[in-house]
């Protein structure tokens, strides 16, 4: 993860000032991986008349107060020990807006240990306004704001990536420190982008797709609660519940190592009696992952999600490595390695005895619509063909130079 990363674990808040005096920002820049403050650490902010600079206390407390409103951006941060960060003058994706009479606090920055000399976004995904001139296209922006009030989300990132086909690959991750949940994005090439928001208390935005050319495209993210998943893990052998069990969101990009956001996915551990609780899972996630030591790992199709509220719990078994010592992992699907080739999934394997091998699919079909929809991309197609046991999904394939339909039955397949 390239540093530094907003973190995103508690909601930041807006705290009334003088009202003609500029807003300020107060938070902390921690460990990535203790969380503990880092005292010390210098912070350089740019604006259109210069760079201003701040330092933490103890604690790995900050406090950056400009003299005039307006944008400002992170362009220094380093610490004793740490991966420093640094960026050219004006281009960064920590973006921070002083508003009159507003300071912004609970702002968490997070650093890495190491020794490299600098770091900058080059390493690990693009700036927002970084490249040339030459290529500096269209500006994608819009607010952020709470779906249920309608106020705007001080804190919070804009994560995106460009499609080609059916492939998305990230291009501008940037966290945004803004009174009024507000945001741009320049620099952008001409092209067809996915594009979605991240703050703390809320659920991932589902994704919107903007086109954008030599011009200016307005996106708004409402950001909803999210579903608040619940259920039990046991042993599938003993029935007994299973402690210890760690849980985390499956699939929608969620869990992209690149993006300088954190957490970056709902996590959740069973307790004694095997019950779990996951806040703030987005209706389009594709399913959990049930992990523990000892067994092998499971993944669990969600279904269906409300915006807000709770779904059904869900019961998930686990399979002791002693009674599967062969298998890496479950899941309940057709049994087949896909991978996105152009406009289409092309089939890549088959698992032997799963609904794909059953059905008759063979390495080198192209599967072209799932339930009669297209294929958009691979992480929603994964979610279409995966459904519980017993279930069938119906498959457009091409082959040999024909198109057919395959009816697959889900089953329970163990690889």
């Amino acid at each position: 993860m390239p540093p530094p990363a907003l973190q995103l674990a508690k909601p930041a808040s807006i705290r009334p000032s003088q009202p003609a005096a500029p807003g300020a920002i107060d938070g902390m820049v921690v460990d990535s991986v203790t969380g503990e403050g880092i005292a010390g650490a210098e912070l350089t902010f740019s604006h259109d008349d210069g760079a201003y600079s701040t330092s933490t206390g103890v604690g790995g407390g900050f406090h950056f107060a400009p003299k005039a409103v307006g944008a400002y951006r992170l362009i220094s941060l380093e610490a004793k020990g740490y991966v420093p960060f640094e960026r050219e003058f004006g281009h960064s994706p920590v973006s921070f807006t002083s508003a009159p009479g507003k300071d912004v606090t609970g702002i968490v920055l997070r650093l890495r240990r190491g020794n490299v000399s600098r770091i900058d976004l080059a390493d690990g995904g693009a700036a927002p306004d970084a490249g040339p001139a030459a290529t500096a296209r269209g500006t994608l922006f819009g607010r952020v704001f709470d779906s249920r009030t309608g106020a705007p989300i001080a804190a919070f990132a804009i994560a995106i990536w460009r499609r080609e086909g059916l492939a998305a690959d990230v291009v501008a991750p940037a966290s945004f420190v803004d009174p009024a949940g507000a945001y741009e994005i320049d620099g952008l090439e001409a092209g067809s982008y996915e594009v979605s928001a991240l703050a703390a208390g809320y659920a991932r935005s589902t994704y919107t797709t903007v086109r954008l050319a030599d011009d200016r495209v307005e996106a708004d993210f409402a950001l909803h609660s999210g579903a608040r998943v619940t259920g039990t893990v046991t042993d599938d052998g003993t029935r007994q519940p299973l402690a210890g069990v760690k849980l985390t969101v499956e699939g929608r990009r969620g869990e992209s190592p690149d993006l300088p956001v954190a957490p970056l996915s709902p996590e959740a551990e069973t307790g004694p009696d095997g019950r779990f609780a996951l806040e703030h899972v987005p209706p389009d996630a594709i399913g959990l992952q049930a992990e523990k030591r000892g067994y092998v790992l499971r993944f669990v199709s969600l279904g269906d999600l409300p915006l807000d509220g709770d779904p059904a719990p869900i019961a998930i078994a686990l399979t002791s490595r002693v009674a599967a010592a062969d298998a890496s992992f479950e899941l309940t699907g057709i049994g087949a390695v896909l991978r996105v080739e152009a406009d289409a999934l092309m089939v890549r394997g088959v698992v032997p005895n799963g609904g794909a091998f059953d059905a008759g699919l063979l390495e080198g079909d192209r599967i072209l619509t799932i339930d009669g929809g297209p294929v958009k991309s691979l992480d929603s197609a994964i979610a279409a063909i995966r459904g519980p046991e017993g279930t069938i999904v119906t498959l457009r394939i091409h082959r040999a130079g024909r198109d057919f339909d395959v009816r697959v039955t889900r089953k329970l397949v163990r690889n």
